[in-house]
């Protein structure tokens, strides 16, 4: 008898019955025998053969299913969704729970509710009452209660499905309508489609959308458009329904990107179980004014690469932004941190980062939580370092900027044995850390220094470039102090202590667990090395050196790769070069013949008092070129550089405030008669004009008096000589020997001989050249001549 109900029990709850049909298989089968957890099926198909198999077997098959007496497939039982009595309201909930009382009443005899022994009341006591009876007495009892629609018939109908689904088959079942109205699906397509597709356009409103979103009805349903297409309040009321705002269509475009291109639910958090298993390095403004190399205020970018498991900023470099120019001086969008930069950051996480005077003792390693003498002992350059740990990257996520998709930045990651992974474009999430970094950088950093634009110009303070600003090596020395002293040494809501989950930690207290399970291996690099870090170029050694750029460089130790051959296949002569855009003064030619490096100097060095930089000689360049130079011309270039320094330590000039002139209304354009200069004065005459002082004789008598024409050569050509004073003054003499030949209209001869001709001296003007002659002897000593 035991056995019997087990079977019962496992076959109500595998959905199968004794004598039960059902498609196991491809087969039609018929349920035997139900023992335990093993169902015999005996087979209905004429080649078929019996089969015992397990009924989860039986049960989980891909095509079963129960069949009817026509072999024909029954509906599957479902588990009722208890969740819609919830939706109900209380009037609701009242009349569908009195309809249950009063159907358990007709099955029963006597309500649910009822005391234990109760007596069913006339006409409801199954053993003296048909149904059909106790219907009648029901239908009667809540006609006169006040219930609508309580036939005999419609009782019944609600007495069936109360017994096949319970409560919830007194429930009037709702038909879940379309989340977007009835607006065709096909019309929501589209519009999702011209969405997406305006995402890297401008701004637009609702109302272009909506006219683009018609003439993509018409062009792919043209046929069907006055059917599909949905008026214009409808299209307000399906954005709401699609959960779009219509203010987004206003978002600047990179919001818009990002908000297509942001994480999609569920999140996944970004995690790493060893130090620098992952790092993730980005760029970003800083929102700080400082002081530039040229003395004059800039912009500044920080890059910085922060340890995943650690949360620790293991590298962060300050470089200026400086915009491009384009035609007739105007200027671009421009570049700041470079390749070069990126690599200068992993070199600061592979190094201890030694303490500077001045800073306060907190920030040391050996006052922190870190293991101080445990890394001491292992690295003897821990000691007296900052309170940032050193990690060595394995692994870095970088996005799809140019500074790290270059060569050199693979080059000098593949030779650390670094993987470079980048990450999804316009996908923040997949270094969202870095991103969070920098937002808390400018919250507990930025806007505590003087210079602080925030983060556009509606937020920007008036005058911030006129005040006090840091210079970029003070502010890279603050920003270097904050991480190790704030940054490192302040719980980070990320990190959880792994004794106990509940307590958040420091980076650095992480860093020490961290380091603690699986030790720490410094990679120390030589000075040797450090130069395999710097880019290069290969460049052939001339009489004159090499020349990077516009600068030369030149050295005896250079001189002897003059012409030399390399010997590298396809190099020819051309050298490895290597140079620091920080420290553009030195450049080194590797010799790999012998492993070492050939230094050589700038050959104007001796012009530049500082040291300077390679972003300092490009607007030393670009001065130079404004004012009408060229870049070749170094010595110039070398100047300029020196007077960028010096203007550097003098910093920036103080302007003067300017007080704007009194608005007196706009200009207009008015005829406003201007007064005759020449009015009341009359008209002149003439023959009364009286002729100003000028030189006695014509034209003709003036240019033939220092030089013979035409006319006195051919008189001259005259054995008689009587032409001669047709052309010449009264008075003159002849010219004596033969006359040279020049143009008929010029001048020959001083300006004094020339005057002294047409105006004669008088004899008291002659007697007193003549008789004082140590006046011009005078004059003429006085002029350095001999007499």
């Amino acid at each position: 008898m035991a056995a019997a109900v087990m079977q019962a029990d496992t076959g109500e709850q595998a959905g199968l019955r004794l004598g039960a049909r059902l498609r196991w298989h491809g087969g039609t089968y018929r349920v035997l025998v139900l023992q335990g957890a093993e169902v015999q099926l005996g087979c209905l198909d004429e080649e078929g053969l019996d089969a015992r198999a397990l009924v989860s077997v039986v049960v989980g098959a891909d095509d079963f299913a129960l069949l009817d007496e026509d072999l024909q497939e029954l509906e599957q039982e479902q588990v009722t969704d208890t969740s819609r009595l919830s939706v109900l309201s209380e009037a609701e909930l009242k009349l569908v729970r009195d309809w249950e009382r009063h159907l358990r009443e007709i099955d029963d005899g006597v309500p649910p509710d009822a005391e234990e022994g109760a007596v069913p009341r006339p006409g409801y006591d199954p053993d003296r009452f048909t149904v059909r009876q106790r219907l009648a007495a029901k239908a009667a009892e809540m006609k006169a209660l006040g219930f609508r629609h309580a036939s005999a018939g419609t009782i019944e109908r609600r007495r069936r499905a109360y017994q096949s689904r319970g409560v919830f088959g007194l429930i009037r079942e709702i038909v879940p309508g379309s989340p977007w109205g009835r607006t065709d699906e096909r019309v929501v397509r589209l519009l999702l489609a011209e969405l997406k597709a305006g995402l890297g356009e401008s701004d637009g409103d609702a109302s272009r959308l909506y006219e683009r979103l018609q003439a993509a009805v018409r062009r792919e349903h043209e046929a069907e458009y006055d059917d599909l297409m949905i008026s214009r309040a409808t299209f307000y009321r399906l954005l709401g329904r699609l959960g779009i705002n219509v203010a987004s269509l206003h978002w600047p475009t990179d919001r818009r990107l990002d908000e297509a291109n942001g994480a999609v639910p569920p999140y996944t958090p970004t995690f790493a179980r060893r130090l620098g298993e992952q790092v993730q390095i980005d760029s970003t403004g800083l929102d700080i004014i400082a002081i530039g190399d040229d003395g004059r205020p800039v912009q500044v970018e920080l890059t910085a690469a922060i340890d995943v498991a650690s949360r620790t900023i293991i590298g962060a470099m300050i470089v200026p932004k400086v915009p491009g120019r384009g035609p007739r001086g105007r200027r671009l969008g421009g570049r700041a941190t470079r390749s070069f930069d990126a690599v200068l950051m992993l070199a600061q996480a592979l190094a201890p980062m030694p303490a500077r005077p001045g800073w306060s003792p907190r920030a040391l390693a050996e006052q922190s939580e870190m293991p101080y003498a445990d890394l001491v002992a292992c690295d003897p350059r821990m000691a007296g370092a900052t309170a940032r740990p050193v990690i060595r990257p394995r692994m870095v996520i970088v996005d799809h900027g140019k500074i790290f998709n270059s060569e050199h930045f693979d080059d000098v990651c593949r030779m650390l044995r670094i993987k470079v992974r980048p990450a999804r474009e316009r996908t923040a999430t997949d270094k969202a850390i870095i991103e969070s970094t920098f937002n808390a950088i400018k919250r507990r950093f930025s806007q505590y220094v003087t210079g602080y634009t925030g983060s556009d110009l509606k937020r920007r303070g008036k005058h911030v470039a006129e005040g006090p600003l840091w210079s970029l090596n003070e502010l890279q020395d603050l920003l270097d102090q904050w991480i190790a002293l704030d940054w490192q040494q302040k719980p980070h809501d990320g990190l959880r202590s792994p004794f106990l989950p509940g307590l958040t930690i420091s980076p650095n207290r992480m860093y020490a667990a961290l380091v603690a399970a699986e030790g720490h291996v410094p990679l120390v690099l030589t000075p040797h090395e450090n130069r395999k870090l710097l880019p290069f170029t290969r460049l052939k050694v001339t009489d004159k050196g090499v020349r990077i750029g516009n600068r030369t460089y030149n050295s005896e130790a250079l001189q002897e790769y003059r012409n030399r051959h390399s010997g590298i296949p396809g190099q020819g002569k051309r050298w490895q070069i290597r140079y620091s855009p920080y420290a553009p003064r030195f450049v080194w030619l590797w010799d790999h013949t012998k492993d070492d490096w050939v230094e050589a100097e700038f050959i104007h060095q001796r012009l530049i008092s500082d040291e300077w930089t390679q972003w300092t000689w490009e607007q030393a360049t670009l001065t130079v070129l404004e004012d009408g130079g060229h870049k070749e011309d170094q010595r110039r270039i070398a100047r300029e550089v020196s007077a960028l320094r010096e203007r550097a330590r003098k910093g920036p000039d103080v302007q003067r405030p300017r007080v704007p002139s009194l608005f007196t209304g706009p200009v207009l354009d008015l005829d406003v008669p201007q007064a005759d200069p020449y009015e009341g004065v009359p008209d002149p005459d003439p023959a009364v004009v009286v002729r100003a002082p000028s030189l006695s004789g014509d034209a003709a008598r003036i240019l033939s008096a220092g030089w013979p024409g035409p006319g006195l050569m051919a008189a001259a050509s005259r054995p008689d000589g009587e032409a001669a004073v047709e052309y010449a003054c009264e008075g003159d003499p002849a010219p004596a020997g033969p006359v040279e030949r020049y143009g008929s209209l010029s001048l020959h001869g001083s300006a004094a001989d020339v005057f002294d001709r047409l105006h004669p001296r008088t004899p008291i003007e002659r007697w007193s050249a003549d008789s004082h002659p140590s006046l011009d002897d005078a004059h003429d000593e006085e002029d350095g001549e001999e007499t």
